[in-house]
């Protein structure tokens, strides 16, 4: 069976997007896009932005706001979500209590190995997110618009579409296709650039694709992928302001 977001057609959701570095920065910017659609399509939602990306807003807001899905980037562990500044937010078997009941899906490291799991066996609906690190490259000299940044763009095309499907009123298995065929997408397209760091912008976009999971009532086979060997193209010598970047 192909599980909704409930109550899709009046969802209430929060946003949880903390900015304190380079990869927060990063996905404070995409979730706000994100954060745009969902206004636009008529949900209720709540944004903890930057400062107010804490763990006491955040168990304020799920107490008070009650959100039926939670959109969130931060840095994780196996085991830990972290928001503003790295404070921990959400730790498995202590107070990740407060997902039953909620969907959600996370942009952080690691989270699917252990916190993820952790969550639905205490009553959470459906949970997505990553098993291994979360990693993206970025072009330094569009730090002050990460949006127009050619080299994070096909991970942040990937992170936003799946999350596109969902507040459009698709399914768990929807989000996962879409999700995959971008981040597929991305795959094709850099393979065949000449890019001195196209190998590694590849690379990164495999990982991305291959960890991610969805658990719980509307949980998703993974796909188990198998990827042609490619030989690189030549590289063109042009100047790399390049970073790789992880959550």
């Amino acid at each position: 069976m192909e599980h909704n977001l409930r109550l899709v057609q009046l969802a209430k959701i929060l946003f949880f997007r903390p900015n304190f570095d380079t990869s927060t920065l990063y996905g404070h910017a995409w979730l706000g896009e994100s954060l745009k659609l969902a206004l636009n399509l008529g949900h209720e939602v709540v944004d903890l932005e930057g400062e107010n990306a804490t763990e006491t807003r955040f168990f304020e807001e799920m107490g008070s706001f009650q959100p039926d899905f939670v959109a969130a980037v931060g840095h994780g562990s196996a085991s830990v979500f972290s928001g503003q500044d790295a404070e921990t937010v959400l730790q498995a078997c202590t107070n990740d209590q407060v997902m039953a009941g909620k969907e959600a899906y996370f942009l952080s490291c690691l989270m699917g190995q252990r916190l993820i799991p952790s969550m639905i066996s205490k009553g959470a609906y459906t949970v997505a997110g990553y098993t291994t690190e979360f990693t993206w490259s970025i072009d330094d000299r569009y730090l002050n618009r990460p949006l127009e940044d050619p080299r994070a763009y096909p991970f942040m095309a990937a992170f936003m579409e799946g999350l596109r499907v969902l507040l459009e009123g698709g399914t768990w298995s929807r989000f996962y296709d879409a999700t995959v065929n971008m981040f597929n997408a991305g795959i094709a397209e850099w393979t065949l650039s000449t890019d001195l760091e196209a190998v590694d912008v590849v690379a990164g976009l495999k990982q991305d694709r291959n960890s991610l999971i969805v658990l719980g009532e509307g949980q998703v086979s993974p796909q188990v992928f198998v990827d042609p060997v490619s030989i690189p193209s030549l590289a063109l010598p042009v100047a790399l302001f390049l970073l790789t970047i992880v959550l």
